[in-house]
């Protein structure tokens, strides 16, 4: 085991090691549960299948750890520095990972149904088949994150980064994304059912086969267009439908876009 011997030995009898040195420390499948990990140092340390549940990793460094399949439900994982951390098939259900650095994560079905995720760092994570459902992301950053075929139903996303991200399949049903940055997102055959884009901003963002039945603020007094676009500048094309800018005037379609009527106005 590498690490500080001593602070290893005390979190093994006590469970109970804030700031200790445990950096490339193998603590895999033990029992951890209720521990006192705050501000601790576990870089490259392997936690696999370990049981952290209602732990307190609050401010503790876990850069490049392995958490494969470890479970942390209602833990404190806030101010969080975790970049590059592996979390596939982690359990981390209704814990707290507000002001967390999960840069460039590995969170491929993972499990964050419930968590509070305000203010996170995610960008250039993998989420594939992530499980967010109910989540609290507010304000979180997600550029260039890969959320293909996660679950975010119910989750808060008000005010969220999402550009250039990811979220082909992607289950968007009764999500809150007011305010949220998509520019160049791409969401195609997304389900945004009953989802709030009020205020989003949608400009380049890749809506092909989406699912906008009840979807919400998607128009404004200007309706945005869907614009059948050539990704390789060529012209139009169909079957790839991009948002385009606010059109002048008033409802806009014809042959050159496909313009979606607000609720109540004529198809």
């Amino acid at each position: 085991m590498s690490g500080n011997n001593a602070h290893i030995k005390r979190l093994l009898e006590t469970k109970h090691c804030p700031g200790g040195n445990l950096s490339e420390a193998n603590l895999g499948r033990f029992n951890f549960s209720k521990a006192d990990l705050s501000g601790a140092k576990l870089l490259f340390a392997n936690l696999s299948r370990t049981n952290l549940t209602n732990a307190n990793l609050s401010g503790a460094d876990l850069t490049f750890a392995n958490l494969v399949a470890a479970d942390l439900s209602n833990s404190d994982l806030s101010g969080l520095d975790a970049k590059s951390i592996n979390l596939f098939e982690a359990k981390l259900q209704s814990s707290d990972l507000s002001g967390a650095d999960l840069s460039f994560a590995n969170c491929v079905s993972a499990n964050f149904n419930e968590a509070n995720l305000c203010g996170a760092e995610l960008q250039g994570a993998n989420l594939i088949g992530a499980q967010l459902n109910n989540a609290n992301m507010s304000g979180a950053h997600l550029t260039g994150a890969n959320l293909g075929r996660a679950q975010l139903v119910g989750a808060i996303l008000a005010n969220a980064d999402l550009s250039h991200g990811r979220f082909v399949d992607a289950d968007f049903r009764d999500a809150n994304l007011s305010g949220a940055d998509l520019r160049n997102a791409n969401l195609w055959n997304a389900n945004l059912s009953g989802a709030n884009l009020s205020g989003a901003n949608l400009v380049g963002a890749n809506l092909a086969h989406a699912k906008l039945d009840g979807a919400i603020g998607i128009y404004r007094e200007n309706p945005m267009v869907i614009q059948h676009h050539d990704p390789q500048g060529v012209g139009m094309a169909p079957g790839i439908a991009y948002i385009g800018g606010p059109q002048a005037g008033g409802y806009q379609g014809g042959a050159g876009g496909l313009a979606l009527p607000r609720p109540g106005m004529p198809r």
